[in-house]
């Protein structure tokens, strides 16, 4: 990827972590990792699909295990808990992310609302994904904004409604209703602090059931669901500038020290160096 005034090359310490961050067109963001050597956890906040390069890496999302290797395309989807197991190789990988308005406007032109997508990785010779290798190969040669290019996000965004739409929409359980909503009142509330009492209240469940519903559902108990999100919605204003005092405030989080406990936790790197990298 060019550097050309929006990427910039950076070393994350005390890890050996490389970082190219762009944002080639409004609504779309791209990273590169190479060298990320922890494993993984993190609750990402917008759509996103990853072309991995290099390594291979075992993940869990929803209760499903999946296997990601050179060529597997990643679809990632807000709120949902991905949770790296294992790794061989050095890894390598380029994240294309769309800001939830894009997606939204998409989905609201082709008339086709969310369904939980029955893949999350996927061969990138499968034509359903063609067009999303497409974008991410033209990433790679190069990051200009073109015209070209913003065709290629369009389709992108088109191949990732249908993966999150085609599916027939299954039946939930009890306690998969009550997770769901659990979750809803979470997201809906995520600067606040919710009482696992009200939580189950609202979820039509017994805070024991429901404790246990939730973490089999999302891999995360409620309390530690929350913090992840939170430092996910923080990357993001990080990465557009905002200091971390007022970033802790606007996700919820006590104090700075705070935030920067958890972000070093989840994210691998302080708040301090995530921020460099991004800028």
């Amino acid at each position: 990827m060019r550097t050309d005034g929006y990427t910039r090359m950076v070393k994350l310490t005390p890890r050996p972590v490389q970082v190219t961050t762009a944002q080639p067109l409004p609504g779309v963001r791209v990273l590169r990792f190479s060298g990320k050597e922890r494993l993984s956890r993190y609750v990402p906040d917008r759509f996103g699909t990853v072309l991995h390069l290099s390594g291979r890496t075992e993940w869990t999302q929803r209760q499903t295990r999946w296997s990601s290797r050179p060529g597997t395309i990643d679809l990632k989807i807000p709120g949902e808990v991905h949770v790296e197991n294992a790794r061989q190789g050095h890894p390598q990988f380029q994240v294309v992310l769309f800001d939830h308005a894009l997606v939204e406007e998409a989905r609201a032109t082709l008339g086709h609302p969310f369904v939980q997508p029955k893949d999350n990785a996927i061969d990138g010779h499968d034509p359903r994904v063609a067009p999303i290798v497409a974008l991410h190969r033209r990433l790679l040669r190069d990051g200009s904004a073109t015209a070209a290019l913003e065709q290629d996000v369009c389709e992108a965004v088109h191949a990732v409604i249908n993966l999150t739409h085609v599916r027939e929409r299954g039946r939930l359980t009890a306690s998969g209703n009550a997770v769901a909503r659990a979750r809803a009142l979470l997201d809906e509330r995520l600067t606040e602090t919710v009482t696992l009492d009200e939580l189950a209240a609202h979820a039509r469940l017994d805070k024991f059931r429901l404790c246990r519903a939730f973490r089999g559902e999302m891999g995360l108990p409620p309390h530690a669901y929350v913090t992840h999100r939170r430092v996910s919605v923080a990357q993001d204003l990080l990465a557009h500038g905002l200091s971390q005092a007022e970033v802790a405030a606007r996700v919820g989080l006590y104090d700075q020290s705070q935030l920067h406990r958890h972000f070093k936790r989840i994210v691998g790197v302080t708040p301090g160096a995530y921020a460099r990298a991004m800028r």
